[in-house]
């Protein structure tokens, strides 16, 4: 019993700390301390340095001894790899989902674009980046290869810290209308057109970002 309570301990930290990284709280660089995240989260140093290494295992934060802990810097050629392999996977669990949707999937997605819109209206960029990226593993969460939804969460989590670096802090590229018409041609069961899209907007997502080698 204790094992499993510092087990739900660890996770609540990972969970919060990626949350904030997602919502762009914490950016790339920002410095991690041992006491600081004991403090917040009122937990013990070796819950914390449990959480710190789950992630920094799956690519968010960087574990240098003597250094303590900074939330990743992901390079430029990182960057643009990212978006090559989210292509890839996100071009196999679009296929996946559209055979297999169902009415309460394309509800649960309707109901998500609305939270986006709203914060396309009040301007709430970090909000937006946040719910755009948690769309994408909604879409994921659909299909049945639980090791692709995994793989996703750690894409999304690190395609928010590219946007922190490298974004140019755009709202045009990637209206919420992107993710209505997606849902539309997933709803539809047209695998043809949900790919165009899904290829389609990920590429406005990087034309947002200076990713252009100097």
């Amino acid at each position: 019993m204790v094992v499993k309570d510092a087990s739900a301990i660890d996770e609540a930290i990972v969970e919060a700390i990626i949350y904030d990284v997602m919502q762009q709280h914490l950016g790339p660089g920002t410095r991690l301390s041992e006491k600081s995240v004991c403090d917040r989260f009122g937990v013990s140093r070796m819950n914390v340095r449990r959480a710190l290494l789950t992630l920094s295992n799956i690519g968010v934060v960087e574990l240098q001894a003597n250094k303590g802990a900074r939330i990743r810097q992901p390079t430029l050629q990182q960057a643009m790899t990212l978006f090559e392999t989210r292509r890839a996977i996100e071009s196999i669990i679009i296929k996946s989902v559209v055979a297999q949707r169902s009415d309460a999937d394309i509800i649960s997605l309707n109901a998500h674009v609305e939270l986006e819109e709203q914060a396309f209206s009040n301007n709430d960029r970090h909000q937006l980046i946040r719910l755009s990226g948690e769309f994408h593993l909604l879409i994921a969460s659909f299909q049945k290869n639980h090791l692709l939804t995994g793989f996703m969460q750690t894409l999304i989590t690190q395609s928010s810290l590219i946007t922190g670096m490298y974004g140019q802090h755009s709202f045009s590229n990637c209206p919420p209308s992107e993710h209505r018409n997606l849902i539309e041609a997933i709803k539809n069961q047209d695998e043809h057109l949900a790919l165009n899209l899904m290829m389609a907007h990920l590429g406005h997502i990087e034309a947002d970002l200076a990713l252009s080698s100097t």
